[in-house]
């Protein structure tokens, strides 16, 4: 590939990247401040099958736990 090719390809995932970052910082601004008691803010996450799961499709319709185990799979 040409150098030119390259470097403008470097410079698209810079963006990318950056922007990813951004989205993920925002994202965790609305986190910091939860406290113990708080309503949880909704949240989106996928599971182990990558379908995504939303607080806000199952409030009010089924009990919502979330865990989370740092060492899961490590037998530590």
């Amino acid at each position: 590939m040409s150098r030119i090719l390259m470097f403008c390809i470097t410079i698209v995932f810079t963006f990318i990247v950056i922007s990813v970052i951004n989205a993920e910082e925002k994202q965790m601004e609305a986190f910091k401040d939860l406290k113990v008691g708080m309503a949880a803010p909704d949240f989106t996450l996928n599971d182990g099958n990558g379908a995504a799961h939303s607080l806000r499709d199952n409030l009010g319709k089924k009990n919502v736990a979330l865990a989370f185990y740092p060492k899961d799979f490590t037998g530590g």
